[in-house]
Protein backbone atom coordinates (compact mmCIF):
# COMPACT_ATOMS: atom_id res chain seq x y z
CA UNK A 1 0.00 0.00 0.00
CA UNK A 2 1.56 3.36 -1.38
CA UNK A 3 0.54 6.69 1.50
CA UNK A 4 0.42 9.66 -0.32
CA UNK A 5 1.69 12.06 2.31
CA UNK A 6 2.29 15.64 3.05
CA UNK A 7 4.94 16.33 5.68
CA UNK A 8 4.34 19.82 7.88
CA UNK A 9 7.06 20.03 10.32
CA UNK A 10 9.03 22.36 12.49
CA UNK A 11 12.49 20.74 12.36
CA UNK A 12 15.47 22.85 13.17
CA UNK A 13 14.41 23.25 16.94
CA UNK A 14 14.58 19.65 18.03
CA UNK A 15 16.51 16.59 16.59
CA UNK A 16 13.64 14.03 16.31
CA UNK A 17 12.38 16.06 12.55
CA UNK A 18 15.40 15.45 10.95
CA UNK A 19 15.35 11.67 12.59
CA UNK A 20 11.49 11.59 11.32
CA UNK A 21 12.61 12.36 7.98
CA UNK A 22 15.09 9.64 8.00
CA UNK A 23 12.70 7.15 9.03
CA UNK A 24 10.33 9.04 6.09
CA UNK A 25 13.28 7.93 3.30
CA UNK A 26 13.49 4.32 4.81
CA UNK A 27 10.10 4.37 3.23
CA UNK A 28 10.97 5.55 0.22
CA UNK A 29 9.02 2.59 -1.83
CA UNK A 30 5.45 2.51 0.31
CA UNK A 31 5.48 6.48 0.07
CA UNK A 32 4.42 9.24 -2.31
CA UNK A 33 5.37 12.44 -0.33
CA UNK A 34 3.66 15.18 -2.47
CA UNK A 35 5.28 18.56 -0.59
CA UNK A 36 6.90 19.19 3.17
CA UNK A 37 5.54 22.23 4.46
CA UNK A 38 7.48 24.42 7.86
CA UNK A 39 5.90 26.29 10.66
CA UNK A 40 6.97 27.87 13.56
CA UNK A 41 9.53 30.68 14.15
CA UNK A 42 12.02 30.78 11.34
CA UNK A 43 10.59 28.98 8.80
CA UNK A 44 12.40 30.27 6.26
CA UNK A 45 15.21 28.17 7.87
CA UNK A 46 13.62 24.95 8.40
CA UNK A 47 12.54 24.95 5.01
CA UNK A 48 16.07 25.39 3.96
CA UNK A 49 16.71 22.47 6.57
CA UNK A 50 14.10 20.29 4.55
CA UNK A 51 15.29 20.75 1.56
CA UNK A 52 18.67 20.26 1.61
CA UNK A 53 17.82 17.01 3.66
CA UNK A 54 15.39 15.82 1.14
CA UNK A 55 17.63 16.65 -1.79
CA UNK A 56 20.56 14.59 -0.15
CA UNK A 57 17.99 11.84 0.66
CA UNK A 58 17.07 11.71 -3.34
CA UNK A 59 14.18 13.46 -2.86
CA UNK A 60 14.35 16.63 -4.71
CA UNK A 61 11.10 16.58 -6.72
CA UNK A 62 9.46 17.31 -3.80
CA UNK A 63 8.04 20.78 -2.92
CA UNK A 64 8.93 22.29 -0.03
CA UNK A 65 7.09 25.74 1.24
CA UNK A 66 7.21 27.97 4.15
CA UNK A 67 4.56 28.30 6.88
CA UNK A 68 3.38 30.78 9.89
CA UNK A 69 6.36 32.34 11.84
CA UNK A 70 3.79 32.65 14.50
CA UNK A 71 0.99 31.34 16.46
CA UNK A 72 -2.69 32.08 15.29
CA UNK A 73 -3.26 34.50 18.54
CA UNK A 74 -0.71 34.37 20.65
CA UNK A 75 2.93 36.18 19.67
CA UNK A 76 6.45 34.63 19.93
CA UNK A 77 5.56 31.21 21.16
CA UNK A 78 7.57 29.51 18.78
CA UNK A 79 10.97 28.24 19.88
CA UNK A 80 13.83 28.01 17.61
CA UNK A 81 17.14 27.11 18.26
CA UNK A 82 19.02 27.17 15.12
CA UNK A 83 20.52 23.29 16.04
CA UNK A 84 19.16 21.62 12.65
CA UNK A 85 20.21 23.80 10.38
CA UNK A 86 23.67 24.86 10.23
CA UNK A 87 26.36 22.68 8.19
CA UNK A 88 24.95 20.51 6.28
CA UNK A 89 26.77 18.85 3.30
CA UNK A 90 27.09 20.42 0.13
CA UNK A 91 24.18 18.44 -1.80
CA UNK A 92 20.96 19.27 -4.13
CA UNK A 93 18.31 20.72 -2.74
CA UNK A 94 14.73 19.80 -2.97
CA UNK A 95 12.03 22.15 -4.66
CA UNK A 96 11.90 25.75 -2.63
CA UNK A 97 8.26 26.46 -4.03
CA UNK A 98 6.85 29.89 -3.07
CA UNK A 99 3.62 28.64 -2.43
CA UNK A 100 2.38 29.01 1.53
CA UNK A 101 2.27 26.23 3.25
CA UNK A 102 -1.51 26.28 4.33
CA UNK A 103 -2.35 27.01 0.51
CA UNK A 104 0.01 24.01 -0.54
CA UNK A 105 -2.15 22.03 1.87
CA UNK A 106 -5.36 22.89 0.85
CA UNK A 107 -4.53 22.28 -2.73
CA UNK A 108 -2.39 18.92 -2.13
CA UNK A 109 -5.97 17.48 -0.42
CA UNK A 110 -7.94 18.91 -3.43
CA UNK A 111 -5.49 17.42 -5.98
CA UNK A 112 -4.20 13.99 -4.24
CA UNK A 113 -6.80 11.52 -3.93
CA UNK A 114 -6.12 9.72 -0.47
CA UNK A 115 -3.74 12.36 0.94
CA UNK A 116 -2.44 11.60 4.45
CA UNK A 117 -1.66 14.79 6.37
CA UNK A 118 1.44 14.24 8.86
CA UNK A 119 2.17 17.35 11.79
CA UNK A 120 5.23 16.87 13.64
CA UNK A 121 5.13 20.22 14.81
CA UNK A 122 2.38 23.19 16.15
CA UNK A 123 -0.77 22.82 14.11
CA UNK A 124 -0.92 26.75 12.77
CA UNK A 125 0.09 26.03 8.98
CA UNK A 126 -3.35 23.61 9.18
CA UNK A 127 -5.60 26.16 10.83
CA UNK A 128 -4.61 28.49 8.42
CA UNK A 129 -5.48 25.70 5.60
CA UNK A 130 -8.61 25.32 7.15
CA UNK A 131 -9.63 28.79 7.17
CA UNK A 132 -8.91 28.78 3.79
CA UNK A 133 -10.69 25.07 2.99
CA UNK A 134 -13.68 24.46 5.90
CA UNK A 135 -14.28 21.10 3.89
CA UNK A 136 -9.96 20.13 4.17
CA UNK A 137 -10.93 17.14 6.76
CA UNK A 138 -13.86 15.37 4.33
CA UNK A 139 -10.59 15.66 1.39
CA UNK A 140 -7.90 13.66 3.62
CA UNK A 141 -8.07 10.34 4.49
CA UNK A 142 -6.53 11.10 7.72
CA UNK A 143 -4.50 13.17 9.85
CA UNK A 144 -1.78 11.88 11.89
CA UNK A 145 -0.44 14.09 14.78
CA UNK A 146 2.77 14.03 17.04
CA UNK A 147 1.22 15.63 20.24
CA UNK A 148 -1.47 15.50 23.21
CA UNK A 149 -1.16 14.67 27.40
CA UNK A 150 -3.82 11.99 27.59
CA UNK A 151 -3.29 10.14 30.97
CA UNK A 152 0.16 9.74 32.49
CA UNK A 153 3.07 11.55 30.55
CA UNK A 154 6.56 11.10 32.37
CA UNK A 155 10.44 12.71 32.04
CA UNK A 156 12.00 9.41 33.62
CA UNK A 157 10.50 9.85 37.41
CA UNK A 158 9.21 12.92 37.20
CA UNK A 159 5.51 13.01 36.48
CA UNK A 160 4.46 15.88 34.12
CA UNK A 161 1.64 18.84 34.31
CA UNK A 162 -0.44 19.44 31.27
CA UNK A 163 1.64 21.78 28.93
CA UNK A 164 4.54 19.17 28.45
CA UNK A 165 3.30 18.75 24.73
CA UNK A 166 5.31 21.23 22.94
CA UNK A 167 3.92 20.76 19.90
CA UNK A 168 0.10 21.18 20.30
CA UNK A 169 0.56 23.56 23.73
CA UNK A 170 2.89 26.12 21.85
CA UNK A 171 -0.48 27.18 19.67
CA UNK A 172 -3.28 25.95 21.82
CA UNK A 173 -5.82 28.28 19.59
CA UNK A 174 -4.71 26.31 16.43
CA UNK A 175 -4.64 23.08 18.10
CA UNK A 176 -7.84 23.41 19.46
CA UNK A 177 -9.05 24.38 15.99
CA UNK A 178 -7.86 21.37 14.00
CA UNK A 179 -8.49 18.84 16.90
CA UNK A 180 -12.39 19.61 16.85
CA UNK A 181 -12.75 20.37 12.91
CA UNK A 182 -13.95 16.71 11.96
CA UNK A 183 -10.53 14.91 10.61
CA UNK A 184 -9.79 11.27 11.07
CA UNK A 185 -7.11 11.66 13.65
CA UNK A 186 -4.60 9.67 15.04
CA UNK A 187 -2.95 10.95 18.31
CA UNK A 188 0.92 9.81 18.97
CA UNK A 189 0.83 11.37 22.63
CA UNK A 190 3.31 12.32 24.97
CA UNK A 191 2.31 9.48 26.95
CA UNK A 192 4.40 7.15 24.67
CA UNK A 193 6.66 9.12 22.75
CA UNK A 194 8.39 10.39 26.75
CA UNK A 195 9.60 7.17 26.96
CA UNK A 196 11.29 6.06 23.70
CA UNK A 197 14.77 7.14 23.03
CA UNK A 198 17.77 6.46 20.49
CA UNK A 199 20.64 5.52 22.74
CA UNK A 200 24.43 5.70 22.41
CA UNK A 201 24.82 2.15 20.97
CA UNK A 202 22.29 3.14 18.34
CA UNK A 203 24.13 6.12 17.36
CA UNK A 204 27.42 4.63 16.89
CA UNK A 205 26.25 1.93 14.95
CA UNK A 206 24.42 4.96 12.54
CA UNK A 207 27.65 6.37 12.42
CA UNK A 208 29.11 3.45 10.63
CA UNK A 209 26.86 3.80 7.93
CA UNK A 210 27.98 5.22 4.77
CA UNK A 211 26.57 8.59 2.85
CA UNK A 212 25.08 12.01 3.55
CA UNK A 213 22.13 11.36 5.53
CA UNK A 214 23.34 9.21 8.28
CA UNK A 215 26.11 11.53 8.47
CA UNK A 216 23.82 14.20 9.06
CA UNK A 217 21.80 12.48 11.21
CA UNK A 218 24.68 12.09 13.35
CA UNK A 219 26.30 15.57 13.53
CA UNK A 220 22.67 16.49 14.43
CA UNK A 221 21.94 14.23 17.05
CA UNK A 222 25.75 15.31 18.88
CA UNK A 223 24.50 18.82 18.37
CA UNK A 224 21.08 18.20 20.09
CA UNK A 225 21.74 15.71 23.51
CA UNK A 226 23.61 18.73 25.43
CA UNK A 227 20.51 20.66 24.80
CA UNK A 228 17.76 17.98 25.38
CA UNK A 229 19.95 16.96 28.74
CA UNK A 230 19.51 20.94 30.04
CA UNK A 231 16.19 21.38 28.83
CA UNK A 232 14.50 17.89 30.33
CA UNK A 233 16.51 18.10 33.48
CA UNK A 234 15.46 22.06 33.94
CA UNK A 235 12.07 20.73 33.80
CA UNK A 236 12.42 18.45 37.09
CA UNK A 237 12.92 15.12 34.61
CA UNK A 238 15.43 12.19 34.89
CA UNK A 239 16.98 11.26 31.85
CA UNK A 240 18.85 7.58 31.15
CA UNK A 241 22.17 8.36 30.90
CA UNK A 242 22.17 6.26 27.35
CA UNK A 243 19.02 8.63 26.31
CA UNK A 244 20.64 10.84 22.88
CA UNK A 245 17.14 11.63 21.24
CA UNK A 246 13.83 11.27 22.16
CA UNK A 247 12.10 9.79 19.34
CA UNK A 248 8.82 11.87 19.21
CA UNK A 249 8.45 12.35 15.91
CA UNK A 250 10.21 9.30 14.59
CA UNK A 251 7.69 7.43 16.36
CA UNK A 252 4.72 9.30 14.84
CA UNK A 253 6.31 8.63 11.26
CA UNK A 254 6.74 4.54 12.23
CA UNK A 255 3.07 4.27 13.42
CA UNK A 256 2.18 5.19 9.46
CA UNK A 257 3.94 1.89 8.41
CA UNK A 258 4.57 -0.24 11.33
CA UNK A 259 2.04 0.51 14.48
CA UNK A 260 3.00 -2.90 16.11
CA UNK A 261 5.01 -1.44 19.10
CA UNK A 262 2.47 1.00 20.17
CA UNK A 263 -1.17 0.36 21.18
CA UNK A 264 -3.74 2.09 19.69
CA UNK A 265 -7.07 2.78 21.42
CA UNK A 266 -10.41 4.12 20.11
CA UNK A 267 -11.02 7.12 22.36
CA UNK A 268 -13.10 10.70 23.04
CA UNK A 269 -10.94 13.73 23.30
CA UNK A 270 -11.79 16.93 24.20
CA UNK A 271 -9.22 19.56 23.03
CA UNK A 272 -9.86 22.74 25.06
CA UNK A 273 -7.79 25.55 26.93
CA UNK A 274 -7.44 25.68 30.49
CA UNK A 275 -5.82 28.23 32.16
CA UNK A 276 -4.51 29.19 28.96
CA UNK A 277 -2.88 25.55 28.72
CA UNK A 278 -3.80 23.42 25.91
CA UNK A 279 -5.37 20.01 27.49
CA UNK A 280 -6.71 16.95 25.56
CA UNK A 281 -9.35 15.78 28.01
CA UNK A 282 -10.33 11.80 27.29
CA UNK A 283 -14.00 11.76 27.94
CA UNK A 284 -16.57 9.08 28.05
CA UNK A 285 -17.96 8.49 24.71
CA UNK A 286 -21.03 7.73 25.97
CA UNK A 287 -21.47 11.78 26.97
CA UNK A 288 -21.31 12.81 23.65
CA UNK A 289 -18.73 15.07 23.46
CA UNK A 290 -15.17 15.11 22.36
CA UNK A 291 -14.09 14.37 18.97
CA UNK A 292 -13.06 10.31 18.30
CA UNK A 293 -9.72 9.54 17.81
CA UNK A 294 -7.22 7.11 17.48
CA UNK A 295 -5.05 7.75 20.48
CA UNK A 296 -1.42 5.69 21.33
CA UNK A 297 -1.73 4.85 25.03
CA UNK A 298 1.16 2.67 25.52
CA UNK A 299 4.26 1.59 23.71
CA UNK A 300 6.82 -1.18 23.29
CA UNK A 301 10.00 1.38 23.92
CA UNK A 302 12.56 -0.69 23.25
CA UNK A 303 10.94 -2.29 19.82
CA UNK A 304 9.97 0.86 18.90
CA UNK A 305 13.44 2.21 19.35
CA UNK A 306 15.00 -0.54 17.04
CA UNK A 307 13.01 -0.73 14.57
CA UNK A 308 13.35 2.86 14.16
CA UNK A 309 17.18 2.83 14.13
CA UNK A 310 16.98 -0.32 12.22
CA UNK A 311 15.16 1.92 9.45
CA UNK A 312 17.80 4.04 9.76
CA UNK A 313 20.36 2.01 9.07
CA UNK A 314 18.55 1.58 5.55
CA UNK A 315 18.81 4.96 4.49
Amino acid sequence: MTHRLLLDTDIGSDVDDAIAMGVLFSAAKEIDLVAVTTVAGNTEGRAWAAARLLGLAGFEAVEVCVGAQDALARKKRFAWRDIETKDYPEGPDAIRSDEPAAERIARAAREAPGLELVAIGPLTNLAHALALDPELPSRVSRLTVMGGHIREVRIGSHLCKPGIDYNLCSDPEASVRVLGAGFLTRLVSADVTLQSWMREQDLARLAERPGPVPRVLVDQIRRWTPFQQKIFTGLGGTLAVDNVAFLHDPLTILSLFDASALHFEELCVVPTIENGILRTIEVPAELGLGAAMQVATAVDASAARDAIVERLLEI
